[in-house]
């Protein structure tokens, strides 16, 4: 007779204990003066910060992030969360702000500039047109917007609310990038009038996945755009399926949250006909984001809070083998190696600038294929769009086709860079081999080094794949010079009284839209392919930067006498131990709060 399986159960606060106890341990184990003395105090100084700052995000207020491209209703969703209007909707891409919104015993508006100096305001100082004017005067840029406000909902709550991720706003990418890194949960926000275009879903693979958060919202806005709820259920279901390819089980909501702001403040509903579903809808997805804020918060920061840490470790250990194989080395060669990869002049930079070069020639050439691409869509537009125009009513071109005009260049663009991605793809990966190559090259005299350089340039991603090419063309302008001609032109097509003359205004715009696509293309395609240098330099300069601090330590070290090369080898081996020690309890600690029974005691309690 078998034996029924034991159901095991772990207290939370016992493992958060636990977890403190890991990190602090690790941490005061390398404070022994051996540790300095013999790997660095560079390496021990780097371990230090990265430990407070995983201790300090663990008693942190849970930071939720907003994301999404421009105008998808993030900023309203905000306020309809909060039941009332914190941040404004008003807003143009030049006045856009990332704004950090929490709990706060009175409003208060603080504008932060990158140089830590703030700048108070008041609520009316939000809206667009002055805020346009406060901005144009700023001595620095603006680092966020902080609101303060005696809301209840934002109590341990740090609600980060960022500008967007579409084209016009690239100035901000990094930034968001940066609040992904800290967030502990995302709610992404797409539009139902355009849901989860090719650069959203490139955003999700490349910079939300691999963040492996416990908590991903994603939502499907402006429901109340669709005409009947049989609308809104199949634009939910075909976008369930779409997305099911990047998340296995998604968490989609199918929301309004102009339909909740204005329930909220008793105004007749956007769309009356649905407005019973959107409401119920919108109760869902409040509940849904309830349960991960006020019951599995805490579980949630200390996975996110253990999976910085295994990071940490892996970055540890892979310094410390670095360290020792460079020991073995020997040392005029190990001198000639640290010159070619210090001076700007040397042969090894000269080889490396020959294979960008190439690269950055094959790419432009591309440019080309697309500017008859583009001619021939452009041709098609006119005949099968912008001709159609008189049999529609003119308050609905205005509503949407603008909007239509815009996403369709931008998607034509698009799919030419998807087409051409494979070529690029082709190109880096070639200019990163043959980089590899040269570093094997440099290093093959000795085996260690050889090893050394193999394993630190594996570890930074030399191989060649896809992933990069992706996130650069993701990242890369694919239609700011459509925004800036498109927006010219809505301020004459606003004016016209009747659809025929609003497509004659078009049809007369049209040449000039043509004019600058084709004279912009190349500028694109020379812009993607000196994004692609910039990533393939970061990538062979942290290489250098990893294989440097070790050589120079390993140089030190041999300096002296032998019995010192054995002593920082000792010492080594014990810092080994503790980072593979301190990685099995993290290992451990995960299992257990990954299993069910965690989530639900937690989701109970």
């Amino acid at each position: 007779m078998e034996s029924a399986a034991k159901s095991f159960s772990y207290d939370f606060t016992y493992l958060r204990q636990e977890f403190l106890q890991i990190v602090a341990d690790f941490r005061e184990a390398f404070c022994l003066e051996k540790f300095q003395t013999d790997l660095g105090k560079q390496i021990i100084k780097q371990i230090q910060l990265q430990v407070e700052d995983i201790r300090k995000r663990l008693h942190a207020d849970f930071v939720l992030v907003v994301i999404g491209d421009f105008k998808r209703g993030k900023s309203t969703l905000i306020n309809a969360l909060l039941g009332e209007t914190i941040v404004t909707t008003d807003v143009l891409p030049e006045t856009v702000t990332i704004n950090h919104i929490q709990y706060g015993p009175e409003l208060k508006i603080n504008l932060y500039l990158t140089n830590g100096e703030k700048i108070e305001l008041d609520k009316e100082e939000l809206k667009a047109e002055k805020l346009e004017q406060i901005l144009a005067e700023l001595p620095q840029p603006v680092s966020h917007l902080k609101i303060e406000t005696p809301n209840e909902w934002l109590k341990g709550l740090r609600l980060v609310d960022t500008p967007g991720t579409g084209d016009i706003l690239k100035r901000f990418d990094r930034q968001v990038h940066t609040y992904l890194l800290q967030a502990d949960a995302v709610i992404f926000v797409s539009s139902a009038l355009a849901p989860f275009a090719e650069s959203e879903q490139a955003f999700l693979q490349m910079s939300v996945i691999p963040q492996d958060f416990q908590k991903i919202f994603l939502v499907l806005n402006r429901m109340d755009d669709l005409r009947t709820e049989e609308d809104i259920h199949r634009i939910f279901n075909s976008n369930y399926r779409k997305i099911s390819h990047l998340f296995p089980a998604p968490q989609l909501f199918a929301i309004s949250a102009l339909d909740e702001v204005f329930r909220i403040q008793s105004l007749p509903r956007p769309n009356p006909t649905c407005a019973s579903s959107l409401e119920r809808a919108f109760g869902e997805f409040r509940q849904s984001l309830d349960q991960a804020i006020n019951l599995q918060r805490h579980l949630i920061q200390l996975n996110r809070a253990s999976d910085r840490t295994e990071q940490m470790l892996q970055e540890v250990e892979t310094n410390l083998l670095c360290l020792r194989d460079t020991l073995e080395v020997d040392q005029g060669y190990l001198s000639y190696v640290i010159t070619q990869y210090t001076d700007p002049n040397s042969e090894l930079f000269d080889r490396i600038a020959q294979h960008i070069q190439a690269m950055k020639d094959e790419i432009n050439q591309l440019s080309e294929q697309t500017c008859r691409w583009m001619n021939e869509f452009l041709l098609r537009l006119d005949y099968e769009a912008i001709a159609t125009i008189s049999n529609f009513k003119i308050q609905d071109i205005k509503k949407h086709f603008q909007f239509f005009l815009h996403n369709s260049l931008r998607n034509a663009i698009d799919k030419c860079l998807a087409v051409h991605q494979p070529a690029i793809s082709a190109s880096y990966q070639k200019a990163q081999t043959a980089i590899f190559a040269e570093f094997k090259d440099l290093t093959n005299a000795t085996s260690a080094l050889n090893k050394q350089a193999t394993e630190t340039v594996t570890n930074q991603d030399y191989s060649g794949t896809d992933w990069n090419t992706f996130e650069i063309l993701y990242e890369c302008d694919t239609s700011t010079f459509i925004t800036d001609l498109f927006i010219r032109q809505i301020q004459d097509l606003r004016i016209s009284e009747n659809n025929i003359n609003y497509q004659r205004r078009l049809q007369a715009a049209l040449p000039d839209f043509k004019v600058a696509i084709v004279k912009e293309i190349p500028t694109l395609y020379n812009n993607i392919a000196t994004k692609i240098e910039q990533q393939v330099e970061n990538t062979y300069r942290q290489t250098i930067e990893t294989s440097l601090s070790a050589m120079q330590q390993a140089q030190e070290v041999s300096l002296h006498k032998a019995q010192t090369v054995r002593v920082t080898n000792e010492t080594l081996q014990d810092a080994l131990s503790i980072v593979y020690n301190a990685r099995q309890q993290i290992k451990a600690l995960k299992q257990k709060l990954c299993s069910e029974d965690m989530v639900e005691s937690v989701s109970l309690s």
